[in-house]
């Protein structure tokens, strides 16, 4: 009976260990399988974006379930949302594709400047949360702690 146990045990280690070896699948010539999609807040000359990186090999295409593209809030010191992109807009309501070359970047300008004058946004500085509505983002957000808003 011993021995069957030991049997069973010895299978279970090497199914174990052959299921952790494949999150480091290579290609036939030995080298890693493609990196990521990650995304990121870009600032240049006081505009901000928001830039999706094709990290891997292939060419993405990112679904989206509406004309909506990303969101962003503007968080307080309390924590609480004080503004939020969406909230005094509609968006079509049909699913919408875009194809992000490998190795390449998509970048979505954010228009912050325009939103939080328009909405009457006291100066100050505030943590600002950015993320693409892409299905294969899954609500991952990325954030900036030190926005400084001008109030202008």
């Amino acid at each position: 009976m011993k021995k069957w146990i030991l049997i069973i045990l010895a299978a279970l280690v090497m199914l174990l260990a052959a299921c952790g070896s494949m999150s480091n699948q290579t290609t036939g010539a030995g080298e890693e399988m493609p990196g990521e999609l990650s995304q990121q807040i870009k600032e240049q000359d006081g505009e901000y974006f928001l830039v999706i990186t094709n990290d891997t090999n292939e060419d993405v295409t990112l679904t989206f379930t509406s004309g909506q593209l990303f969101e962003y809030q503007l968080i307080d010191d309390t924590k609480e949302p004080l503004f939020t992109y969406s909230m005094n807009k509609m968006f079509t309501q049909a699913l919408t594709e875009q194809v992000v070359a490998a190795g390449k970047t998509w970048e979505l300008p954010l228009d912050i400047t325009t939103e939080l004058s328009t909405m009457q946004v006291p100066a100050g500085t505030y943590q600002l949360d950015v993320w693409s509505l892409a299905e294969q983002f899954e609500g991952e957000k990325v954030t900036m702690n030190d926005f400084m808003w001008s109030g202008e």
